[in-house]
């Protein structure tokens, strides 16, 4: 992203709107040959100069539907703090050990009938 265009994206933060792609791709379009004066103005060849604040106004009015507002914005993964915890609920939940039956105690033998005598013990414990 050039210098341009992430001015016009922090006027439009500034402002209270969140500019989407396609409105920064017409701003790239329309500020092509475009360079920034020393007073913070955006100078157009053969144009003129244009404050970033009027740009972003004009180009909002231009594309309003490019842009939202920063209210507006879908909540972050951190906000759905409900949906992770109940993913971790039902992660420790599928962690479990199944229960080791008599039916499979008789079908092994030797160490790993140990293996299961030592959890088939500890989960009548429990």
């Amino acid at each position: 992203m050039t210098d341009l265009e992430t001015l016009i994206v922090k006027e439009a933060d500034r402002q209270g709107r969140r500019a989407n792609q396609d409105a920064i791709r017409q701003a790239g379009v329309d500020l092509a040959g475009a360079s920034l004066t020393s007073q913070g103005l955006i100078s157009l060849p053969g144009r003129g100069c244009i404050s970033p604040a009027d740009f972003v106004r004009d180009l909002h009015s231009r594309m309003p539907e490019c842009f939202g507002t920063i209210d507006s914005e879908p909540p972050t993964a951190k906000a759905a703090g409900n949906l992770t915890e109940r993913y971790k609920a039902e992660i420790a939940a599928s962690r479990t050990r199944s229960r080791i039956t008599e039916a499979d105690l008789a079908r092994y033998s030797g160490i790993t009938r140990q293996h299961l005598e030592e959890r088939y013990g500890a989960a009548k414990a429990k």
